[in-house]
């Protein structure tokens, strides 16, 4: 694990800085895909919960420097979405080898709706009522078809960044 904290550190932040030059100014609807959020997903998916907590920290933190929210609020939402998809990870639920082709897209897709309704939730928690203007029915569409569509490649890039440094077994 230890080893590959660096791949994916370097990963989080270009990852972060797709999300900032390319997707942020791309709306489909108005709305922004958090690729912030499908990277960590991704990783729990893959069964890496440390490292799929740390991308998140790192890809939240990182553009919430950017972003005019609360400070951190990407972050924990990011966090919380790694910690239950690293728990079906764990599981082997959404492996992309031994599951069926179509679970890991439906799981991203779910994570995809759940998302920004807790952006949203936290928001409110926080006290930045800006956040719910009422979009929020079309950022969770929005977000699930796009996770839906990227969650294969992204799955197999977690996975390929996660096992670097892995002891191979014999």
């Amino acid at each position: 694990m230890s080893r590959a904290l660096v791949p994916v550190t370097v990963v989080s932040l270009v990852i972060v800085a797709l999300q900032l030059s390319i997707l942020s100014t791309l709306r489909f609807s108005g709305v922004v895909v958090m690729l912030v959020w499908l990277w960590p997903f991704a990783m729990g998916l893959a069964g890496f919960t440390v490292l799929s907590m740390w991308s998140a920290f790192v890809t939240g933190v990182f553009f919430d420097t950017h972003a005019s929210t609360p400070f951190g609020l990407t972050a924990l939402v990011g966090v919380v979405l790694a910690y239950g998809a690293s728990r079906l990870g764990k599981e082997g639920v959404g492996d992309l080898d031994s599951a069926a082709w179509w679970v890991t897209p439906v799981l991203a897709a779910g994570g995809g709706l759940v998302a920004p309704l807790l952006y949203t939730v936290g928001g409110f928690l926080t006290l930045h009522f800006s956040l719910w203007r009422g979009g929020t029915l079309a950022m969770m569409a929005v977000n699930a078809v796009a996770f839906l569509v990227l969650a294969r490649p992204v799955s197999r890039v977690a996975r390929l960044v996660g096992n670097v440094g892995a002891r191979v077994r014999r």
